[in-house]
C-alpha cells in the first residue's frame, strides 16, 4: 500500500511540476476574467461617463436590492431578480450609441489573454510536453 502511494504522490508531482507554466497561466487568465470591471475601471477612471455609471447606485424597482453594472452602461441587472435595467443620465445613454468598438481596458483583457494562450501553446508545442 505504501508503493502504491508513493508512487502515486510522484506521478502527481511529477505532473505538476511538468506542467507549472499551464497553472500560472490559468490562475492569471482566471484573475483577468474575475477581476475585469476593476481591470477596465483602471484605464477607464478618467472618463466621466464610464466612471459615473461604474458607481452609481440604483435599487431595483421590484425588490429594492442594489443593482449591480451589468454588461455595456448604463445597463444594470438585479442579483435577487435577475432582471436588467437601464437608469442613468442623457450622456450615458449617449455613450451607449457612440461607445467605440473596444475600450482599452478590454483592449487590455484581450491583449492578456490572448498572449497567455499564445505562450502557454507555444510551451506546450516547443518544450516537448506533449511529444
Amino acid at each position: 500500500m505504501e508503493e502504491l502511494l508513493t508512487g502515486v504522490t510522484r506521478t502527481i508531482s511529477h505532473f505538476v511540476f511538468k506542467f507549472w507554466l499551464i497553472y500560472i497561466i490559468l490562475v492569471l487568465s482566471y484573475l483577468f476574467i474575475t477581476f475585469r470591471h476593476r481591470i477596465d475601471y483602471l484605464f477607464m477612471k478618467n472618463d466621466r461617463v464610464w466612471r459615473s455609471w461604474f458607481r452609481g447606485v440604483y435599487r431595483c424597482p421590484a425588490c429594492l436590492k442594489k443593482l449591480k453594472p451589468d454588461d455595456y452602461p448604463p445597463n444594470y441587472c438585479c442579483p435577487k431578480c435577475g432582471n436588467t435595467y437601464a437608469f442613468g443620465d442623457r450622456a450615458a445613454k449617449e455613450w451607449v450609441n457612440s461607445k467605440p468598438i473596444i475600450t482599452k481596458g478590454e483592449f487590455f483583457r484581450y491583449i492578456s489573454l490572448l498572449s497567455f494562450l499564445a505562450i502557454g501553446a507555444l510551451w506546450l508545442f516547443y518544450s516537448g510536453v506533449l511529444g
